[in-house]
């Protein structure tokens, strides 16, 4: 389909009621991480891991734009997701 992009997203998740400075922590050691690989992950398999996401706001928004837009593409290409 022209003009579709697809990007593969694995958000990280903690329990509901975790403490926020938990979250904090964790999300902080997470982007750490994954900058300090990237450019190897990138060379060795051609994907480029990236953590854009700063907040549980943030990432549950994109979770809902990307359910919004891909059944858009689903609906106009006659597939009904359930």
């Amino acid at each position: 389909m022209p003009g579709v992009v697809f990007e593969e997203f694995f958000p990280i998740v903690a329990p509901r009621g975790t403490p926020p400075e938990a979250i904090a922590t964790l999300g902080a050691a997470f982007r750490q991480a994954i900058q300090q690989t990237a450019a190897r992950l990138n060379e060795t398999t051609g994907v480029t891991p990236r953590a854009g996401f700063e907040t549980n706001a943030q990432v549950m928004a994109f979770v809902r734009e990307g359910v919004e837009k891909y059944t858009r593409i689903l609906r106009a290409a006659g597939v009904d997701p359930e």
